[in-house]
């Protein structure tokens, strides 16, 4: 006997009832679930970056080790910008008021927020296939400057998408 199961259907039985007999609660269980939706979605895409910097990281590597010390400062600063956005999409706030709390947060403002989050991914394509081509420039020994150039509008191009994201949210709670 798997007791998980016999937990969970407790569980599903206590939320049931308190659906049905606590005014508000159904529409708080369905932002919970949007919510850590969003959560989910939003450390989806920090991994993603994760990969991207440790990318970078690897750059970085090469170019010391063929002294190319040049461009390491750069490389630096594209490291620092992925920390940043990373740090910035993981930890972002939810936009999300508690069932207790004065604020109440709609649900068609909540699948916003999971909307914009998607959208963050198609950015994050980008980012990703800029930090590609920067590799692909260190490990055939061209200059990385000009890729490197690509990718630091690229995550200021996203810390922008993250502020309209904080903007959303202002706006949301």
């Amino acid at each position: 006997m798997d007791y998980r199961d016999e937990v969970a259907g407790k569980r599903r039985g206590i939320i049931d009832w308190m659906m049905k007999y606590i005014p508000g609660y159904r529409g708080y269980a369905e932002k919970e679930t949007r919510r850590e939706a969003d959560k989910l979605l939003r450390e989806h895409l920090a991994g993603r970056l994760k990969q991207g910097r440790e990318r970078i990281k690897d750059v970085r590597d090469k170019l010391a080790e063929e002294a190319k010390l040049e461009s390491l400062d750069d490389v630096d600063r594209v490291d620092l910008l992925y920390e940043g956005v990373t740090d910035r999409l993981g930890f972002a706030s939810y936009g999300y008021a508690g069932f207790f709390d004065a604020v109440r947060v709609d649900e068609a403002a909540l699948d916003k927020l999971y909307e914009f989050d998607e959208a963050l991914a198609k950015a994050i394509d980008v980012i990703l296939e800029k930090t590609e081509a920067v590799g692909a420039a260190a490990n055939e020994g061209a200059d990385v400057k000009g890729p490197l150039d690509e990718l630091k509008a690229e995550l200021r191009a996203f810390e922008g998408k993250l502020d309209q994201r904080q903007e959303t949210i202002l706006g949301v709670t």
